[in-house]
């Protein structure tokens, strides 16, 4: 891979993580730069699983100073934030409103698949792959966020029931989603009765791994940062060896 090649690479994948539909959800990354006036560390970027490819990382700080509206370094090059304001609760909600969750997709779908397969329906600003947080496993659940809420209402009134590899698609908006979700968790802690005994509390438990486990998904673009946040979190993340030669690891990164 050219270096340029890794610098436009860079720029995308750094610029997804701070971007309206991922950071908000990033908890990590969110609260990181919450506690520093926006800056988060690019050494600590660095150690993103999608990320541990490109070295040294002064390439990394010379792809983020080429962003031209979202990012900004600072002048010593060891830091990264926003050049704008996250959008407000009402653009979030405007954004869920543009957005689908799709579900019942072939768990051997691509990413580049699956942002091919959507183009066909309107423009996308995102396509989101969940995946368990432990196995790292994609689980057959996209979230798509469409240009518009018209594009989007246009995919979900569909007269032709999406397909993907000749498998129908399970569709709904992401709003009643998020609706459905909550009212099945609220249901299920006022469910609750303790004067049944053991055997109601064990159910309970079950209820509660449960949800705890739906809690685990993650979204795709977003890899796991465990290393860098136990690192950060520990106050040890240290700087990538700037030795690594870019062009030796050639993993695809999305």
């Amino acid at each position: 891979m050219s270096e340029e090649q890794s610098k436009k690479e860079i720029l995308e994948q750094v610029e997804f993580y701070f971007s309206d539909s991922n950071l908000p959800k990033d908890r990590f990354l969110y609260t990181t730069a919450q506690a520093n006036e926006g800056w988060v560390s690019i050494s600590v970027l660095a150690n993103f699983t999608r990320m541990r490819k490109f070295r040294p990382i002064e390439l990394i700080v010379e792809a983020l100073r080429e962003s031209e509206k979202l990012l900004e370094v600072s002048e010593n090059g060891e830091m990264v934030r926003r050049k704008v304001p996250l959008p407000s609760r009402e653009e979030q909600i405007k954004i869920a409103q543009r957005s689908v969750v799709v579900e019942d997709v072939p768990e051997d779908a691509t990413l580049e698949q699956l942002q091919e397969f959507f183009k066909k329906y309107g423009k996308t600003n995102q396509v989101r792959m969940k995946r368990n947080r432990k196995t790292k496993e994609f689980f057959g659940k996209v979230i798509v966020e469409f240009s518009s809420v018209e594009e989007q209402k246009a995919f979900l009134e569909a007269e032709t029931k999406p397909t993907f590899n000749e498998k129908e698609l399970k569709i709904t908006s992401k709003v009643a989603y998020d609706e459905s979700r909550e009212s099945k968790r609220t249901a299920g802690f006022n469910g609750r009765d303790k004067s049944k005994g053991k055997k109601r509390g064990n159910q309970d438990d079950d209820e509660s791994n449960k949800r705890v486990k739906d809690d685990k998904e993650v979204e795709t673009e977003k890899e796991a940062v465990d290393d860098a946040e136990k690192e950060a979190e520990k106050g040890t993340a240290t700087e990538p060896e700037k030795t690594e030669d870019p062009e030796e690891n050639k993993e695809e990164s999305k």
